[in-house]
């Protein structure tokens, strides 16, 4: 994404795995409660670490963020989400020697490795342990197999077979690409639950504390994130859809304009993050009313922007 200071911050972006919403696509959409204090947190003072301990403990959140961080990589450019895409895309079983393969193993063993290095740390479930360990796995085998054919395809040996072998190991290597992706769905949803409960946690304690700032410009990120993944997890968009986002979309229009006049009172700046959850409602505004894909992509970029702008 952007380029990060050393010392980790809130925006530590869960993606949205998949594209279950049809036909709208969100697979670059980066989302998640990680919005919220992943990380250090250290440009907020200590208040971001002690709640963070507090109500999980120091090693539950060092490991969440580890596992994020892979989680993202894999969703990322040049992840597994990318190229099991591409392959599919090859649809070999019925692909003519005029096809275009882009079939390679891409930055998935760079997934894998940071994956091995959250699990190495203790902290998290051992239900989400036991998901990473499954992801690993079939990942392994899924990157094996796709570095392995990558030269065949590469070099359009292909050609000379007349895509035999391709056809030959294509169930294979299409059954071990549904396996990743399944272990890859079931640990972000995981993830998910585990994140979500942490700062849902951190929230409250803000609010508690009465940093009225601080509280809503999380409250405005975490609900955005909520927004965006309903649709995300939809299989179309429908009158029930529309009216949880527009609660939704209430929530942020409120946080936005608290966070906005607590700033003004303090003699600060609007936190950069606003300016980009303003543009995502009107991105969902206009969506509403067209119901138009590219809409809709453009309310997930303003919210991944709006990640990437954020500096608490």
């Amino acid at each position: 994404m952007l380029g990060r200071p050393s010392t980790p911050i809130a925006p530590i972006a869960r993606k949205i795995h998949g594209n279950s919403m049809k036909p709208f696509k969100f697979v670059t959409a980066a989302l998640g409660a990680a919005t919220l204090c992943l990380g250090a947190c250290d440009k907020i003072g200590k208040s971001g670490n002690e709640q963070e301990s507090a109500a999980f403990g120091a090693a539950t959140s060092n490991q969440l963020n580890a596992f994020i961080e892979a989680h993202n990589r894999l969703l990322g450019p040049l992840g597994f989400t990318e190229k099991a895409a591409n392959y599919r895309k090859a649809d070999v079983a019925h692909a003519t020697t005029e096809g275009e393969f882009l079939v390679d193993a891409g930055w998935i063993d760079k997934g894998i490795e940071q994956l091995k290095a959250a699990r190495a740390l203790s902290g998290a479930s051992a239900d989400l342990n036991g998901a990473a360990d499954a992801l690993i796995a079939s990942l392994t085998a899924a990157r094996v197999h796709l570095a392995d054919l990558a030269p065949y395809y590469t070099s359009k040996a292909y050609l000379n077979d007349k895509l035999a072998r391709g056809r030959k190991e294509d169930p294979k290597m299409l059954a071990e690409l549904d396996a990743a992706d399944a272990d890859l769905k079931r640990f972000g949803e995981m993830l998910d639950r585990e994140t979500v409960k942490r700062d849902t946690a951190a929230l409250e304690k803000l609010k508690a504390e009465g940093k009225v700032l601080d509280y809503n410009r999380r409250l405005a990120m975490f609900q955005a994130n909520a927004m965006v993944k309903r649709f995300a997890a939809a299989q179309a968009p429908d009158t029930s859809l529309f009216a949880l986002a527009d609660r939704d979309a209430a929530i942020i229009d409120e946080a936005i304009a608290a966070a906005h006049a607590a700033a003004a009172k303090s003699g600060g700046k609007d936190p950069a993050e606003l300016h980009y959850l303003s543009s995502m409602l009107g991105s969902y505004r206009t969506f509403k009313e067209t119901r138009r894909p590219t809409h809709a992509e453009h309310m997930v970029g303003s919210y991944n922007s709006a990640v990437e702008a954020a500096t608490w």
